[in-house]
């Protein structure tokens, strides 16, 4: 056997165990933990964009939060081996362990609208199993969902879409908004500039591009974001190959702001890596993800 075909065989078995691998990673689910201090003071002058790559749980944050909220995002139940039951089972251990004030979607219920029925069957779930324990569901618009016809109300979870709700601090009773803008999708999109609520009190806001806020008028940036959309990365090929070539309409990841925790202009923004596959049924060195995000104030 020569040494040619000795290198080929060495590199296609390569290439099959990258490939099984890349379709074996969906299934798992990595239940994590982010914990989100109120910056002093976000900057609301207009000044350009300042990035600040966050650990998900700082060391100098300790005690009791104010808000404890179950996050996920980006369904895209096409394919998506993270089943409702496995996130709802997730819920109950959240729930259990320190109590929590909120489940939260952050959109993308499926890819394409043929499917519709299977993102709200999904969420569905997810809002009996909230039901059952008590606990108020929230979601937005993602990009997919725009397509839809009257996705918020067939999802089963309370739109904040252009709205918000108030909640209160475990620990002290202060007020907390929460807060959501839709998306309108890729094609023609608008972005948001102001916010439901108004600003005298903290500002969660719900947002599944995290681009939203290079859009939001300065005024209206919130003390802290949750988003998804980028599915951090799906696929970690060299280069950022996802974002420079597939995905060049994106902003934020250029500056390396894909998932995890960062500091925007003093707005602490957490970015999931999301549920489920967009488009191809591939995920490579991205586990899925579901998050209990506690907010300090």
């Amino acid at each position: 056997m020569g040494i040619f075909l000795v290198v080929l065989l060495i590199l296609a078995g390569l290439a099959l165990l990258y490939i099984l691998w890349c379709l074996t990673e969906p299934f798992f689910l990595i239940n994590d933990k982010v914990k989100m201090k109120r910056s002093s003071s976000v900057d609301r002058s207009g000044s350009e964009l300042n990035v600040k790559k966050l650990p998900l749980n700082p060391k100098d944050i300790e005690g009791t939060a104010d808000l404890r909220l179950f996050f996920f995002s980006d369904i895209h139940n096409e394919w998506c081996p993270v089943t409702a039951k496995r996130i709802c089972n997730s819920i109950r251990r959240a729930h259990k362990s320190s109590g929590l004030d909120a489940v939260i979607f952050d959109g993308d219920l499926v890819t394409y609208p043929k499917n519709a029925q299977k993102g709200y069957n999904y969420v569905n779930a997810v809002r009996d199993c909230c039901k059952e324990l008590g606990l108020p569901f929230y979601g937005i618009s993602g990009n997919h969902d725009f397509m839809l016809e009257n996705a918020p109300a067939k999802s089963g979870f309370i739109s904040l879409d252009n709205s918000y709700v108030t909640l209160s601090s475990g620990k002290t009773g202060a007020r907390i908004y929460l807060a959501g803008v839709p998306d309108s999708g890729k094609v023609h999109r608008v972005w948001q500039k102001k916010l439901a609520c108004n600003m005298d009190a903290p500002v969660v806001l719900l947002a599944h591009n995290p681009d939203s806020i290079l859009h939001l008028d300065p005024e209206a940036r919130p003390d802290f974001m949750l988003s998804g959309h980028f599915h951090g990365g799906q696929m970690k090929l060299p280069f950022k190959f996802e974002f420079n070539v597939l995905r060049t309409t994106d902003t934020l990841p250029k500056k390396n702001v894909i998932q995890g925790q960062f500091d925007l202009n003093g707005t602490k923004t957490f970015i999931s890596r999301g549920l489920g596959c967009g488009i191809l049924p591939f995920r490579f060195l991205c586990v899925p993800e579901a998050t209990v995000v506690e907010i300090y104030l």
